[in-house]
């Protein structure tokens, strides 16, 4: 069987144009220290334990056959920084091409397309580096375009307005750079705009919990899904650090024991008695009606919960079905979903359609334990209503 290489040893460089120099050979004793860039670094998918093994145990016997790329004047590696890596330490000789670059963004711009033209990346990743290039190109338009301005007042942006002309008729600016990039990669313009969605709820939770969780992400080393990076990147930023890594841990627990289950493995019952979680229905039609619906944990199974939700209850849950739910104040939130639970008993009895769908609203609230003002109102009228 034909041995698969990672992309980096795979990797074809475009030929020397007016913006890159000629390639130039370093040998073992001259080996010029280079600059690692972590931003840059961290743009490319890193190596397995197995596929470093591989391009090492390829590098000393074919030697370095690609050229690192590196941005002319700096001396910032581009590409091939496990190349880099292994060639220093074993003093294996290397070549380099230096291109010419404009700025920090241009850089980002140019590592990401080169590494979207490489095979064996995941659709993830393809989504990530998609967005990136989204991100710095849309930045660098519109400085342009705020430059362009006087005093930068009246400014649009270029996705708001991709047909807008500028100083007066001279030098119109047409530009969309969400269409530009999904004509070049054959996706939707949307898709475009959700790669940058994602890539920033990526970055976000890579700030807070360092790269290596971005990496696991990407490499799709855990089942979590986009709406599930999103809204943990939303919770970092709304509610903090703390909350999302309790999220983080449980979500990546979760997803490990599904995986036991299926393979029959004998498991804990991660959920206690008295957790709010939503339910997700995929997989039981049972549950369709009450798919994002909030329930409590009345009883932990072993392979199952049983649930209270704001109307009915549920027997036997299976993990895979019960998505948990942080609440800032557990005590109001407990509260609060005994209220709705038997408010809603009371209006089923007579069924009152109106009431009936507020209570329907109420049952499907991110978090009971954080009722607003007006949703606390209608709670307590209705409540008054039927002498609760």
């Amino acid at each position: 069987m034909e041995t698969q290489l990672h992309p980096e040893v795979l990797a074809t460089l475009v030929q020397p144009a007016s913006n890159v120099r000629d390639e130039f050979s370093v040998s073992s004793s001259s080996h010029p220290i280079l600059q690692v860039d972590p931003e840059f670094q961290n743009l490319i998918p890193p190596l397995s334990s197995e596929e470093k093994l591989q391009l090492e145990a390829n590098l000393q016997e074919f030697g370095c056959i690609d050229p690192l790329v590196i941005w002319l004047g700096t001396g910032i590696l581009l590409d091939g920084h496990n190349r880099y890596e292994i060639c220093t330490r074993l003093q294996i000789p290397y070549k380099i091409v230096e291109i010419e670059i404009t700025d920090r963004a241009a850089a980002v711009c140019w590592i990401a397309n080169h590494q979207l033209g490489r095979r064996n990346i995941t659709p993830e990743t393809a989504s990530y580096l998609r967005g990136k290039r989204y991100i710095h190109l849309r930045g660098n338009r519109e400085d342009n375009l705020k430059q362009n301005l006087p005093n930068g007042k009246n400014f649009l942006s270029v996705d708001d307005d991709p047909e807008q002309d500028l100083s007066n008729g001279k030098n119109p600016i047409k530009v969309d750079v969400a269409k530009s990039l999904a004509q070049q990669y054959k996706v939707s313009d949307r898709t475009i705009r959700n790669d940058a969605q994602f890539t920033e709820a990526l970055d976000t939770l890579a700030t807070a919990f360092g790269e290596e969780i971005k990496h696991l992400l990407l490499t799709r080393n855990t089942r979590l899904t986009k709406k599930d990076i999103l809204s943990l990147a939303k919770v970092v930023q709304e509610e903090g650090k703390q909350l999302a890594q309790k999220l983080l841990d449980k979500k990546l627990n979760k997803c490990d024991i599904v995986q036991q289950i299926k393979s029959k493995q004998p498991v804990p019952n991660p959920h206690f008695v008295g957790e709010l979680c939503q339910i997700i229905a995929k997989g039981d039609p049972e549950l369709k009606k009450f798919s994002g619906c909030w329930c409590i944990i009345v009883e932990v199974n072993t392979y199952s919960c049983a649930v209270q939700t704001y109307r009915m209850d549920f027997p036997a849950v299976k993990l895979e079905n019960l998505e948990p739910v942080y609440t800032l104040n557990e005590p109001t939130t407990a509260k609060n979903c005994d209220r709705i639970r038997r408010l809603t008993d009371e209006i089923y009895k007579d069924f009152e359609p109106t009431h009936a769908a507020v209570m329907e609203v109420l049952g499907r609230l991110a978090d009971p334990g954080s009722l607003t003002s007006k949703q606390e109102r209608i709670l307590a009228f209705l409540e008054n209503e039927y002498n609760l």
